[in-house]
C-alpha cells in the first residue's frame, strides 16, 4: 500500500510528465501536419490533441507506477528497450480501444470500410510513421527524466535546476548513518556476488520508508547508506519513524532473505543533527555535498553501536527541542568525546515498545 508521501511524489512526477507530453504533442502535431497536410482536414484538432494527451497520461502512469521499478536486475540499456517496447505495446492497446470506441459510437459505416479507410488515410501514411517515432522519442525522454530524478532523489534534481545549491549555503539537517550488521561475515559466508544482490534488495526494501517519511538518500558507501532531512521537530519524528518502519519491514522479509541468501540482514544506525554547509560540486559529475562536523559525529555514533551493544544511537544534538514520541523508548546511555570540542556529546539508545 502506498503512503501519502510516496503517492504525492509519484503524482507530482505524473503531472510533470503529462505537461511534457502535452507540450511536445503540439510540436509533434505541427511536424505531422507539415508532412501530411490532409491528415486532419476532416477531423477535429481539439479531439486529436485530447487523444494525444490521454495516451500520454496512460503511458506516463504506466512508467511511474509500474515500469519505473521493473527490470532492475537487467542492464540499463536492456531495461530501457524493454520499457520502450512495453510502452509502445500499451500505446497500440490504447489506440485500438480509442478506435474501437470511435467505430462503435461515431462511425456510420461497416467494419471493413472503416478498416480500409484507417489503413489508407492513417496507418500507411508518413505522418503516422512520424507519430510513432515521436512517441518513441517522448517515451525515451520520460524514462531518462525518471532515471535522472532517481539519481538525485526526490527534490534533488529540481533543487539543482532552480539553483538552490549553486552557491554554498548553511543549513541545519538531520543525518542517519545506517549499515548492515556483520557485513564482512555475511559477505564471506555467501560470496561477494550474492552479497551484492542482497545489498540491492536491502536498499530497495528501505527506500519506501525513506520516501514515506520525506527523507533524502544522500549517498551509498559500500554497505552503508546516509539519509538526511532538514532539521525540525516534525522531521525528527519522521527520522525515527523511518528507523521503525525499516526495522519491521526487514523483520517481515526475513523468510525471503533466508530462502534467497541463507541470511537475514539487520542494521545499526547513528542519528545526529546540526549545522552543515551544502552545495553542488563537480564539473563532469555533479553531486550535492554536505560538509561539517555534524556528519563526522553521525558516523562516529554509528561506529559506537557495536561498542555499546546498541542497534540505534541518538545524539544529544538530535534530542534538543524534541520530545519522546509514543511507542519509542529513548534512554540515556553515556557520553562521547568529540575531537576539537571540550563538551562531551550525550548518547541515547533507541528501542521500540
Amino acid at each position: 500500500m502506498l503512503s501519502k508521501r510516496i503517492l504525492y511524489f509519484r503524482l507530482k512526477m505524473l503531472l510533470i510528465l503529462c505537461v511534457i507530453w502535452i507540450l511536445f504533442g503540439f510540436l509533434f502535431l505541427f511536424n505531422i501536419l507539415e508532412i501530411e497536410k490532409q491528415l486532419l482536414s476532416n477531423r477535429s484538432l481539439v479531439i486529436f490533441c485530447l487523444s494525444f494527451a490521454l495516451v500520454g497520461l496512460v503511458i506516463s502512469s504506466a512508467l511511474i507506477f509500474y515500469l519505473k521499478a521493473a527490470f532492475r536486475r537487467y542492464p540499463l540499456w536492456i531495461a530501457f528497450l524493454l520499457k520502450l517496447a512495453l510502452a509502445f505495446g500499451l500505446f497500440v492497446l490504447v489506440a485500438f480501444c480509442m478506435l474501437a470506441g470511435y467505430f462503435v459510437f461515431s462511425y456510420h459505416g461497416s467494419l471493413p470500410a472503416f478498416a480500409n479507410r484507417f489503413f489508407e488515410t492513417v496507418f500507411l501514411t508518413k505522418g503516422f510513421l512520424i507519430l510513432m517515432a515521436d512517441l518513441g522519442l517522448l517515451t525515451l525522454i520520460s524514462l531518462v527524466l525518471l532515471e535522472v530524478t532517481d539519481k538525485y532523489g526526490p527534490g534533488g534534481f529540481w533543487s539543482m535546476m532552480r539553483g538552490e545549491y549553486h552557491q554554498p549555503r548553511k543549513e541545519r539537517r538531520i543525518f542517519i548513518f545506517l549499515d548492515i550488521n556483520n557485513a564482512t561475515t555475511i559477505a564471506e559466508k555467501i560470496g561477494h556476488e550474492q552479497y551484492f544482490l542482497l545489498l540491492k534488495d536491502f536498499f530497495s526494501d528501505i527506500t519506501n520508508p525513506v520516501l514515506a517519511n520525506g527523507g533524502e538518500i544522500y549517498q551509498y558507501v559500500g554497505d552503508e547508506v546516509v539519509l538526511s532531512w532538514k532539521e525540525s521537530p516534525e522531521n525528527k519524528i519522521y527520522a525515527l519513524r523511518f528507523i521503525r518502519q525499516a526495522f519491521y519491514i526487514l523483520k517481515r522479509r526475513e523468510k525471503y532473505y533466508l530462502q534467497q541468501y541463507t541470511v537475514a540482514p539487520t542494521f545499526k544506525a547513528g542519528i545526529h543533527s546540526g549545522a552543515v554547509t551544502s552545495g553542488f560540486v563537480g564539473i563532469i559529475k555533479k553531486d550535492l555535498v554536505y560538509s561539517g562536523d555534524t556528519l563526522n559525529t553521525a558516523a562516529r555514533l554509528r561506529g559506537k553501536c557495536h561498542e555499546l551493544q546498541q542497534s540505534f544511537i541518538l545524539s544529544g544534538g538530535f534530542m534538543q527541542d524534541f520530545y519522546q514520541p509514543f511507542a519509542y523508548k529513548i534512554t540515556a546511555i553515556g557520553e562521547m568525546e568529540l575531537k576539537g570540542r571540550l563538551e562531551k556529546e550525550p548518547l541515547f539508545s533507541l528501542e521500540f515498545e
